[in-house]
C-alpha cells in the first residue's frame, strides 16, 4: 500500500509540473524556479539568461487546419527548443510561448545555440492534408545583468519585449 502511494504522490508531483502536450515543464515549475532564481538575485551570485519563444501563427493555423494540426506545430517547436537547449531548463508558460533559461555552457554557447535553431527552424513543417505548414518562432533573448536587475521578471519582460520585436520582424518579412 505505501508503494503505491509513493507512485501516486510522484505522478501527481509529475503531473503538476510537466506540460501534458509537450512533456516539458509547466508554469507550475516556472514559477517555482522563478522564485528561487530571485533569491539567487538577491545574494548578486547568478549568471544566466532568458529566451523566449512564441510560435507565428498558430491561431491562423488553427482557424485554418484545426488544434491538431495547431498542436501538432506546438510540439514540434517544444521538441526543437528542448532538443538545441537541451542543457537549460525549458518551459511552456503559455499556449504557444515558451521561455529558456540560459545556464553554463547554454549560456556560454548561446549565439551558436540561438543560429541552429533558427536553421533547424527554418526546415521543419508540420504535414496535414497534402500541406506542409512551417512552423515558424519567434525569439527574443536577454541577459542578467547584475547592476540593472533586481528579479527575474526585470530580465523576462526584456526577452518579451525583443521577442515581440523579433516578431514585427517576422511577419513584415512573410507579408
Amino acid at each position: 500500500m505505501a508503494m503505491h502511494l509513493k507512485e501516486h504522490e510522484k505522478l501527481q508531483h509529475l503531473l503538476a509540473y510537466r506540460d501534458s502536450l509537450t512533456g516539458l515543464r509547466n508554469t507550475n515549475s516556472y514559477w517555482a524556479w522563478i522564485n528561487d532564481f530571485d533569491k539567487e538575485i538577491e545574494t548578486g551570485e547568478i549568471d544566466f539568461g532568458v529566451l523566449v519563444f512564441d510560435i507565428n501563427y498558430l491561431k491562423e493555423t488553427n482557424d485554418r487546419y484545426g488544434h491538431d494540426v495547431g498542436n501538432k506545430l506546438i510540439v514540434s517547436a517544444a521538441r526543437l527548443i528542448s532538443d538545441i537547449f537541451k542543457r537549460s531548463p525549458v518551459f511552456r508558460i503559455g499556449g504557444d510561448e515558451f521561455v529558456v533559461i540560459l545556464r553554463n555552457t547554454d549560456l556560454e554557447n548561446r549565439e551558436e545555440l540561438i543560429a541552429k535553431f533558427d536553421s533547424e527552424c527554418a526546415n521543419i513543417s508540420v504535414k496535414t492534408d497534402g500541406t506542409d505548414v512551417a512552423v515558424s518562432v519567434a525569439k527574443g533573448l536577454a541577459m542578467y545583468d547584475f547592476d540593472r536587475d533586481t528579479q527575474f521578471a526585470d530580465v523576462f519582460n526584456r526577452a518579451d519585449s525583443a521577442m515581440y520585436e523579433n516578431k514585427r520582424d517576422m511577419k513584415a518579412v512573410q507579408v
